[in-house]
């Protein structure tokens, strides 16, 4: 990948075919050959490069034999990761088709996806269950606010207490 680094937000329409209007800034950061996988564990897509994509790979790999994962179980991760990897070049328009098992992983029913550019890699949301995720990171946003700030009073009041018991 280029030294640029992904941010921003775009929301796109999904046709019927898969097909969405892929962010021209964020093509010309990752290349005109587009990895998209799984994000593991969430109902995302991942928008890599091609190094990045190996780079990835290749930490699955790493974090495998850390584990002491088997040889067999690391070769079952890096199948699923690299069986459920599409490769994509956009159209002259710019539109990339996302293969419809990955338009199911991800969830993507509302016609309508979020791409987000992530540091070194972009993500693709469905709209709906992006505003879901940030309700919920608002929430624990306000909850930590509201800790913060008891654990700020309660110092506070410590110290006139102790102020005042001098």
């Amino acid at each position: 990948m280029a030294n640029s680094s992904l941010s921003g937000r775009y929301t796109v329409l999904m046709d019927n075919r898969g097909r969405i209007s892929f962010p021209a800034a964020f093509r010309a950061a990752i290349g005109e050959k587009l990895y998209i996988s799984p994000k593991l564990y969430q109902n995302v897509l991942v928008v890599r490069s091609e190094a990045d994509y190996i780079a990835y790979r290749d930490k699955l790999l790493a974090a495998g034999e850390k584990n002491g994962d088997s040889d067999l179980d690391t070769e079952e991760d890096i199948r699923d990761f690299c069986m459920m990897t599409a490769t994509v070049v956009p159209d002259k328009n710019g539109r990339i088709t996302i293969p419809d098992e990955l338009v199911s992983y991800a969830g993507i029913t509302s016609g309508k996806a979020a791409v987000l550019g992530i540091v070194d890699y972009a993500e693709i949301w469905d709209s709906e269950e992006l505003k879901a995720y940030e309700e919920k990171r608002k929430a624990i946003r306000e909850r930590k606010r509201r800790l913060m700030e008891m654990d700020r009073d309660a110092r506070y009041k410590a110290r006139e207490k102790a102020v005042d018991g001098v």
